[in-house]
């Protein structure tokens, strides 16, 4: 879409991925995806001086007002869920 955005990391999680925050124009897109109910917290270990507190609290709004993924009610299974319930598909 040819928009540059920045993107501030705040260190790796137990499988080297980048924990980070995708900003554009200003705007804090992670945040905006949670608000939408098209993300969840991230569930590992918080990255240190990042403060998830707006990301659960935009997290328990979409989750309330059945918003993207949470309009699935009781039947949302989290990817983090899902894999370990398919685990041994997985591995074959």
């Amino acid at each position: 879409m040819n928009k540059v955005v920045e993107i501030k990391g705040y260190g790796l999680d137990q499988n080297n991925r980048i924990l980070g925050v995708i900003y554009l124009n200003g705007k804090d897109i992670n945040l905006e995806m949670v608000r939408a109910g098209l993300a969840e917290v991230y569930r590992g270990k918080s990255p240190g001086g990042l403060n998830l507190n707006p990301f659960w609290h935009a997290q328990e709004e979409a989750r309330l007002l059945k918003r993207g993924m949470w309009i699935q009610g009781e039947n949302y299974v989290s990817p983090k869920e899902w894999r370990e319930m398919h685990k041994g598909d997985l591995d074959q």
